[in-house]
């Protein structure tokens, strides 16, 4: 048979690196006695009781493309220390028609050893649970000795045997400077837009965090100016995972936490902490709910993709994305009037409706409807043509694949420019398919009219007509809009 290795450890840690390569050595000798051979080898360095795990995923994944017969790994626990998911781990493989085996004697599906996996399930979630009962106690203790237990110390600080110590890089100064300008009366989203301009790094990026993005937020600076640890306190046991099996965290009330003073040099005297606290607190206000506009949720920067906000004093919108974070995220600056905007949406409508209502056109506009269905007929079934070939050809790689045609890194590319391919074919398809169920309704033209005949009787939009009517608005820098009506428009050319 064909079999696929898993081995995994806990951390990163070089003392575990030996582990995984014992693991592989052990697996590679049972499956040559068992005159298996090992395709694939897919390994992990973190907890079992996550299921986020990129070699478990692609495990998974692999799995269900029938690359391999039998999954081999020590013990169920490598594979998962989390009851649902050692359950679901077993489904699919039963489902694919994938054996386990795991060398503890939990569960061996080629010899029919399934009688003990309930309870080897059970019993490795009931350990983890216990280790991270004694993990969170033993935090504790350090934490109340004055030592820094987190994982990543706070902007501005590196920890060294559990005491923070000040870095030596520039990080330092930008937690001074973000306090004395708020304490000057500079609000957070002004400092946040001003180090994105800058392009100050992050505290994402300085902690090398996946994802970490280059733009500092207002609730960012929040974080900042609420962190007792920067006046030289230290404080800990703010939250907790709420089960060894869940990533989600709660907050804990004071009087669990762990506070105790002067334990690390501060970057920011007591005194400025404090001050800012009180600034912050006298500056909270009960806000009202923002008022929406005419155009919100509709209209959206056509350069970044993000919503566009109503300026009062400009009496149109803006793009949210330079407003927020400056020209280094978007230079759309460009105001779009709520009254201009209005106006070319109306005169579209109005041309529409003038047009439907000359009765001798109404055979024109059937016949150009029809037109526009056979049109959206041949491209859905080019869509689907194309889905098909490509999802034949994943199955021709992953052959090519286990032949050792091509390498593991082609076929990881392969796939993935794949996927994307058959996903962006079949959101086509699902826009296609809506074309098609309008333009099937026998009375589209009439209804469209009617439509428009009550909303033109009303001279203006309202929330409800526009949104009725009208997908999507978005601006470009130099002020051009483009509306995306939310019904085929039987007068555009196809």
């Amino acid at each position: 048979m064909r079999c696929a290795v898993y081995a995994r450890v806990s951390t990163e840690l070089d003392s575990q690196r030996t582990s995984i390569d014992n693991q592989i050595d052990i697996f590679r000798n049972y499956a040559a006695q068992q005159n298996w051979e090992v395709v694939k080898i897919y390994t992990d360095k973190q907890s079992g009781t996550k299921e986020n795990r990129p070699g478990l995923k692609g495990l998974i994944e692999d799995g269900k493309a029938g690359m391999y017969d039998v999954i081999l790994a020590k013990e169920l626990s490598r594979l998962a220390r989390n009851g649902r998911l050692s359950y679901e781990l077993r489904d699919i493989c039963q489902f694919n028609n994938i054996h386990i085996v795991c060398l503890d004697n939990s569960i061996n599906t080629v010899e029919g050893n399934v009688q003990n996996f309930g309870l080897f399930a059970w019993l490795y979630e009931n350990e983890s649970a216990n280790s991270s009962r004694r993990n969170k106690q033993a935090k504790r203790v350090k934490a109340q000795r004055g030592l820094f237990v987190g994982s990543n110390p706070p902007y501005g600080y590196r920890s060294e045997n559990g005491i923070l110590k000040i870095k030596s890089d520039n990080s330092p100064n930008i937690i001074r400077r973000i306090f004395q300008e708020y304490l000057s009366g500079t609000g957070m989203d002004t400092i946040a837009k001003t180090l994105t301009t800058e392009s100050v790094p992050t505290p994402a990026q300085i902690a090398n965090k996946a994802n970490a993005s280059r733009l500092w937020h207002a609730s960012s600076i929040k974080v900042i100016l609420n962190n007792q640890h920067y006046c030289g306190d230290l404080v800990q046991n703010r939250s907790e995972t709420i089960s060894v099996t869940s990533s989600k965290r709660r907050e804990l009330n004071e009087e669990n936490q762990v506070i105790i003073e002067g334990t690390h040099e501060a970057i920011i005297p007591k005194e400025t902490y404090n001050a800012v606290q009180v600034m912050m607190q006298s500056r909270t206000r009960t806000a009202t709910a923002p008022k929406k506009h005419l155009f919100t949720n509709v209209l959206y920067c056509e350069e970044c993709q993000k919503g566009m906000w109503y300026k009062a004093n400009q009496k149109g919108y803006r793009c949210g994305g330079n407003i927020k974070h400056g020209n280094s995220f978007c230079l759309n600056k460009v105001a779009v009037r709520e009254k201009e905007l209005m106006h070319v949406i109306m005169e579209d409508l109005q041309s529409l409706f003038d047009t439907l209502k000359e009765e001798n056109f109404m055979n024109t506009l059937i016949n150009r409807l029809n037109g526009k269905k056979q049109q959206i007929q041949k491209e859905l079934h080019a869509v689907q043509t194309q889905m098909e070939t490509l999802k034949s050809k994943k199955l021709e790689y992953v052959n090519l694949f286990t032949e050792n045609v091509i390498s593991k890194e082609e076929l990881v590319e392969y796939r993935e420019l794949t996927d994307n391919k058959i996903k962006a074919l079949q959101i086509t398809k699902t826009q296609l398919d809506e074309n098609m169920l309008e333009c099937e309704n026998e009375n589209y033209a009439i209804n469209i009219g009617n439509k428009l005949k009550d909303v033109l009787k009303l001279k203006e939009l309202t929330p409800q007509i526009l949104h009725s009517l009208v997908e999507k608005v978005t601006c470009t820098h130099d002020g051009s809009v483009h509306i995306q009506y939310s019904f085929v428009n039987p007068l555009q050319e196809t």
